[in-house]
């Protein structure tokens, strides 16, 4: 005789509705910046109740965090090439085509209030910062597993990469473009790649 499985009170969560409030979250963040984000806005957007929305998430930040995180997956693949050199490229160039207009307004928003609230930097450090470290030190495990990168450098080039990119996008000191993503790239010890 099957036993039935003990369900967990309350409705489980969706994934279809958690993927339209992390879409839609995105969108209102790109037609009326961070700031005009509401949590009432996503849910009439999205297509859900606020209570839903407060029932999965307790904050806008929440959100937010784990809407950068999703899109983060999604756009930015961990590549498995089996060469430190390609699967850099592939990172690179895809963070750089995910840093669209929409995205960089968020990062800078993000950074801002971090740098303002240390309570606010742990959660987007834990939330959303960890991840894509996470993402790019799976890459560079790899390249260290097969001998292409000495173990001592793969922290440090974790920081490189994403230093580079936060200075620039902060302070505007240069593009975030393909150029940027191969020269970053490049600028790993062992891992020059032809275009």
């Amino acid at each position: 005789m099957a036993v039935e499985p003990v369900r967990r009170p309350g409705r489980p969560r969706s994934e279809d509705a958690r993927h339209a409030v992390l879409t839609a979250t995105l969108e209102l963040a790109a037609e009326s910046g961070p700031a005009g984000l509401t949590m009432g806005g996503i849910a009439e957007r999205a297509g859900v109740s606020k209570e839903t929305l407060y029932r999965w998430w307790h904050s806008k930040t929440e959100v937010v965090l784990e809407a950068l995180a999703h899109y983060g997956d999604e756009a930015i693949p961990v590549p498995d090439t089996g060469s430190l050199a390609k699967d850099l490229r592939v990172f690179m160039r895809a963070t750089s085509k995910a840093l669209d207009h929409r995205t960089r307004q968020l990062l800078r928003t993000l950074a801002a209030q971090s740098a303002a609230d240390p309570t606010f930097a742990d959660q987007v450090r834990e939330e959303f910062i960890a991840r894509r470290r996470a993402a790019l030190a799976e890459v560079l495990e790899r390249a260290v597993k097969r001998g292409e990168l000495a173990p001592a450098r793969a922290a440090v080039t974790v920081d490189f990469v994403f230093g580079s990119l936060w200075y620039r996008l902060i302070f505007g000191v240069g593009s975030l473009d393909r150029a940027w993503a191969d020269a970053v790239a490049d600028s790993v010890p062992g891992s020059t790649a032809e275009p």
